[in-house]
């Protein structure tokens, strides 16, 4: 089974409950690796999950970039961490393409989002899969 992105509705948000329901979680948001979002929790409306996946999605592709300067030419990236004043915000490689992004409180144990997303993750990672996007007719996946 592979995620679709259509822009209608919300038919995956059933599935961050399990992080989102936490406590100190604000919302969950599942987005592309591109910055589509996927699904959502119901704890954030759609504008915001919009917003959150395309910024969650240039989080990671910095994380990408830095992660051969820490640790060599084939260190993998697995989660962003970003520090605010009022929370955090991790955002996790779930599987092919996709990502699973959790904002929170500053009062959150971090340990315990940490290993619920990485429950969710090996639980659905099939389902959280995002196809790659093809040019028009080349067939060639963009970059």
């Amino acid at each position: 089974m592979t995620a679709q992105v259509n822009g209608a509705g919300n038919k995956l948000g059933w599935m961050l409950d399990d992080v989102a329901k936490l406590p100190e979680v604000r919302f969950v948001v599942l987005l592309t690796g591109d910055g589509l979002r996927i699904a959502h929790s119901e704890s954030v409306d759609r504008d915001t999950a919009d917003r959150v996946a395309a910024s969650a999605s240039g989080f990671h592709s910095l994380g990408v970039a830095l992660a051969p300067e820490c640790g060599g030419g084939n260190n993998g990236l697995r989660q962003v961490v970003g520090e605010f004043d009022d929370g955090f915000l991790f955002v996790k490689t779930t599987s092919l393409n996709s990502l699973l992004a959790v904002a929170t409180t500053a009062l959150v144990d971090a340990q315990v989002v940490t290993y619920r997303m990485n429950g969710l993750t090996e639980r659905v990672g099939e389902a959280l899969t995002s196809p790659a996007r093809h040019q028009g007719g080349e067939g060639d996946a963009r970059p």
